[in-house]
């Protein structure tokens, strides 16, 4: 599942909060790398806490990234993800410019959930075989 959840506020909050989430992909697997964007209305100064499920950061480090994320000055902030297990994911984005980037028992200011399966089991291939692979597929295509 991919997809991005707009989120709209009173317009005194709107202005500094995150407004959506993306994450790359259409189908995402465990054990595959993609690549969250939080996208901002303003400039932020402190950055943006990313995190997956409900408040599963413990302190900064636990979050994606490290910790807070400043975004570029296309007012979009990155980071890469890779899940270890299969389910429903909540993906959260806490503040743009509203202050501390790191939950601190406050609500995500955008939320994203999604559907991580399973990787699918390799049907294998000549050319994952060492050394003889490259030789084999060049000879068979």
């Amino acid at each position: 599942m991919a997809g991005a959840l707009v989120i709209t506020a009173s317009p005194s909050v709107a202005a500094t909060a995150p407004t959506s989430i993306t994450v790359s992909g259409t189908d995402h697997y465990v054990g595959q790398t993609y690549t969250i964007t939080v996208h901002c209305q303003v400039q932020s100064t402190v950055g943006i806490a990313v995190d997956v499920d409900p408040y599963s950061a413990a302190e900064p480090s636990d979050l994606l990234g490290g910790g807070p994320i400043a975004p570029a000055s296309d007012l979009l902030a990155t980071v890469q993800w890779t899940p270890t297990t299969a389910g429903t994911h909540t993906l959260e984005a806490y503040g743009c410019s509203s202050g501390v980037g790191w939950p601190n028992g406050r609500p995500p200011t955008a939320t994203l959930p999604v559907d991580v399966m399973t990787a699918p089991a390799s049907t294998g291939s000549v050319g994952e075989i060492p050394v003889v692979g490259s030789i084999l597929s060049k000879l068979f295509g």
